[in-house]
């Protein structure tokens, strides 16, 4: 924490006055990440469940590295820390149910099949998108290709029933 907070220009107090660990201050940065990208950004066009295959395939992308990257992080200290764990598994629920609502109201619109399951769909899709978190290692060279976003795309359109 002295580290971060030299430089941020700040001191460790002020740092641990809004975190309680270095936990709960990785799970902000990770947060604001996404909040930065079109999935999590509330209240816009981007949040709509019918737009799921282009968020989806927008994760393919070489300008998401960053969100990539802190994803694998996140997870990664899950793994040794309860209290990340915790948090991480409260943010991971937030999202599934923001997206099954999402789903749902696309469903009463006419917009989605109706017969799948949104819960499902909405896990199923946080699936998908945390395969697509590890393109940097597993698949370095499909990052940027149009035709595997584009095959993302349409994969994802299949999982919500919107093809």
């Amino acid at each position: 924490m002295p580290a971060i907070a030299k430089a941020s220009g700040i001191t460790a107090g002020a740092i641990y006055k809004h975190f309680k660990s270095k936990g709960e201050l990785l799970l902000e940065v990770v947060k604001r990440s996404f909040e930065s990208t079109p999935l999590f950004m509330q209240n816009s066009a981007a949040a709509t469940a019918t737009a799921l295959p282009r968020l989806a395939s927008a994760y393919t992308e070489p300008e998401l590295k960053l969100v990539r990257q802190l994803s694998i992080e996140v997870h990664s200290a899950a793994s040794r820390d309860s209290e990340v764990r915790r948090l991480l598994a409260l943010s991971d629920e937030a999202a599934i149910q923001y997206i099954s609502d999402a789903i749902a109201l696309a469903q009463r619109e006419g917009e989605l099949d109706p017969k799948l399951s949104p819960e499902f769909a909405a896990r199923l899709f946080c699936v998908f998108v945390m395969g697509l978190l590890h393109m940097d290692t597993l698949l370095p060279n499909l990052i940027g290709d149009k035709s595997w976003r584009d095959f993302v795309h349409d994969r994802i359109a299949v999982l919500i029933g919107a093809d």
